[in-house]
């Protein structure tokens, strides 16, 4: 189930970067924000190949994301500013003055492969690792938090919504009796809790889905989407262009709910 290192890998490489490119083509004009810039990679693309673009604004939650891309994206000719802050605040990071000058928007939702490869962030069940899960390191709630101080309750309500985990219940009771003799502070441990309440044959599914849950409840990522979404329609100029990239229904319902109202 987990290992002590985590797997070698050559720079993460941003995926759909073809369908970003198309989605965002032909650009009206003006600013471009990456409002999960990552390493930079999909926002590279973009400014190598759209035409049209003036200037561009990159956000991320993570600072280390931000100072990886930067030299990334240094050499590109046209203005960068990059800004470490929640997308649910997508008005205030680009700005009162370009509201309504910003041409396309890119959301690439969730975690990027660097925070699941690195053990002492926390986010995988594959490697050993203290409870962290946090985007932004500098927040205060953190996986351990959940786990440790929600009740039996929360916990089945996290795992179940944030998660789909129809053996919520089960996982829920088992945290809160395996934390009674000593508090839960590393991924390992959870891992195993997890998996004695779940069957041999879903046991990968049911890790990735609970584990996924605490994630999205630590960084309240359902609420930064909903928040951020309904201020990308204010800061784009006539013509703008919305690209959202989802990886599980939680958000692509959150995604289409918020389009179909526009």
């Amino acid at each position: 189930m987990m290992t002590d290192e985590p797997p070698r890998r050559p720079v993460h490489e941003p995926v759909l970067v073809r369908e970003v490119i198309e989605a965002l083509s032909p650009f009206p004009g003006g600013l471009f924000v990456d409002a999960t810039t990552g390493l930079g990679g999909h926002a590279r693309a973009v400014l190598e190949e759209v035409d049209g673009i003036a200037a561009f604004v990159g956000i991320d939650r993570d600072g280390e994301m931000l100072a990886a891309a930067e030299g990334r994206l240094a050499y590109l000719p046209v203005p960068i500013e990059l800004v470490q802050g929640d997308f649910r605040e997508l008005g205030r990071l680009v700005g009162e003055d370009r509201r309504g000058k910003v041409g396309g928007i890119l959301f690439d939702l969730g975690v990027a492969s660097p925070h699941l490869d690195r053990p002492e962030r926390g986010f995988s069940y594959r490697f050993g690792g203290a409870l962290d899960m946090r985007l932004d390191r500098s927040q205060e709630r953190s996986a351990r938090d959940v786990v440790n101080g929600y009740s039996e309750e929360e916990l089945e309500r996290v795992i179940r919504t944030w998660g789909e985990e129809r053996g919520a219940r089960s996982i829920a009771r088992a945290i809160v009796r395996s934390r009674e003799t000593a508090p839960i502070e590393d991924t390992g441990r959870l891992a195993e809790i997890v998996s004695s309440r779940l069957p041999e044959r879903w046991r990968t599914k049911g890790l990735s889905r609970v584990f996924q849950a605490i994630r999205i409840e630590v960084n309240d990522e359902i609420g930064a989407l909903e928040e951020g979404l309904a201020q990308a329609v204010d800061v784009l100029g006539p013509g703008g262009r919305l690209a959202v990239i989802s990886y599980h229904s939680l958000e692509d319902r959150h995604v289409k709910e918020k389009l179909r109202e526009w």
